[in-house]
């Protein structure tokens, strides 16, 4: 026992230094809360539960969250930036096409929340709701892809291929709707393949730049869009 702070100091077993031990179980913890809150829901789960499958105590399951809120975040926010990671990965190595650019993006982020759907069920349902601390996180994160759909558009009102106005409200739009569109894909019965959803979200999205166009000369006139 540390004396100056009344802890218990935990020793190697098994070989392993603890250091090494607490990963393992976080590891598992996470890896559990995955499993059981993207199959099960994040309500029909029970700590007990979650430590029976991660192979853990209860103790140490508080060594490590403060309850299921905190492990459901912890998931959450390691899908969220999986998902971060192989976007803006696509982006980099894509060229200066538009319809390109906004392909390669579409298809990294809907293979990272889908291809497993535990991922898709756990960052667009079973993460809604639970809170208002992670419902205020959980818009963050949507702000923060309408942000990337807002840059790559602004690239393109700069090279003069849609009209400019005020693009943020627009890449919240369409953040706004693949979520909804991944939402409606992951409960229904006989689903689309990920590359046609794909393609009805790229549809959308080409739909919504390059249509602006002659919507503004329809709405504001022809001088609008020069």
């Amino acid at each position: 026992m540390n004396r100056a702070t009344g802890t218990v100091r935990e020793r190697p077993y098994a070989g392993k230094p603890p250091e090494l031990r607490r990963m393992e179980r976080r590891t598992r913890l996470h890896a559990a809360g995955l499993h059981l809150f993207g199959t099960r829901g994040y309500s029909g789960v029970t700590i007990p539960e979650i430590c029976a499958a991660a192979q853990v105590t209860t103790r140490h399951f508080y060594d490590e969250f403060d309850g299921r809120e905190a492990l459901l975040r912890t998931v959450y926010d390691g899908i969220v930036e999986d998902t971060r990671r192989s976007v803006l990965l696509s982006l980099a190595s894509a060229g200066d096409d538009p319809k390109e650019r906004t392909r390669v993006a579409l298809d990294a982020f809907l293979h990272s929340y889908l291809d497993d759907p535990r991922r898709g069920r756990v960052a667009c349902l079973e993460a809604v709701g639970v809170s208002a601390a992670l419902e205020e996180h959980r818009r963050s994160v949507i702000h923060e892809f309408a942000a990337v759909i807002e840059h790559e558009s602004e690239k393109q009102a700069s090279s003069g291929l849609i009209p400019r106005r005020n693009l943020r409200l627009g890449s919240i739009a369409m953040a706004g709707a693949t979520n909804e569109l991944v939402i409606e894909w992951l409960t229904m019965e006989n689903r689309p393949s990920i590359a046609d959803l794909a393609e009805e979200l790229l549809l959308l999205f080409l739909s919504v730049l390059e249509g602006a166009r002659p919507a503004f000369a329809a709405i504001r006139g022809p001088s609008a869009v020069d």
